[in-house]
């Protein structure tokens, strides 16, 4: 084993032990994603976000429509863009952040569908709800590297607002998810990861208001 090699693994292994709760977490979530991937039509039409089930009384798939995907192709997109989120930003993610944000995220996001998407049918996927959670991660990461942070924070605003303007081709997966993008559902994921990042940020600030020592 190299020397780099080497160091490379006993960081992680640290890494592991200061924060294991949020690497099971983070694998357990992914796990259950891709056996609900493996799970087929069947699951995935018991579990979308589907309106006239929803106004029949299924609430549940209001939070349910995130976990699941069109297809394998969609859920192994999806899975590749959280893990390597989790991973990049383990340093600053804890277990209590993803189940914070899955828990708002999740149900506020597929509100926010039956609210202000009426004609919106039926929706799948994680990507709505990822954005928010890259964004959480981004903010957290600013108080210790502000210039790295805020300009890939812009970078994401300039492709969410790109998102919206006419003629977007939201179908530019269509060869690799069987479907269109839904572009809304990047938008109300990032704006509840936004809040929610928003208001850490604020909690740590004021918590270190009340005790300066421990800043």
């Amino acid at each position: 084993m190299s020397p780099r090699l080497g160091e490379t693994v006993l960081g992680f292994l640290d890494r592991w032990q200061n924060n294991r709760a949020f690497y099971l977490l983070v694998a357990g979530a992914a796990l259950l994603m891709l056996a609900l991937a493996l799970g087929g039509e069947s699951v995935r039409d018991g579990l979308r976000y589907d309106r006239a089930a929803i106004e029949s009384g299924q609430l549940w798939r209001l939070l349910t429509c995130h976990l699941v995907h069109l297809n394998l192709n969609h859920a192994l997109l999806n899975l590749a863009g959280f893990l390597l989120c989790s991973w990049f930003f383990d340093d600053l993610l804890r277990a209590r952040h993803v189940l914070i944000w899955f828990a708002l995220s999740a149900p506020v996001v597929g509100l926010a569908f039956y609210l202000f998407e009426p004609q919106l049918g039926w929706y799948v996927g994680l990507s709505g709800i990822l954005h928010g959670y890259f964004i959480l991660c981004l903010l957290l990461g600013v108080p210790g590297q502000p210039l790295l942070h805020l300009v890939v924070l812009a970078l994401v605003a300039g492709r969410l607002t790109w998102e919206q303007l006419p003629g977007y081709d939201v179908d530019y997966l269509r060869d690799w998810i069987d479907g269109r993008v839904f572009v809304n559902a990047h938008l109300y994921g990032a704006i509840v990861g936004s809040l929610l990042g928003g208001a850490l940020l604020w909690r740590q600030w004021m918590g270190r208001r009340e005790n300066p020592a421990d800043s």
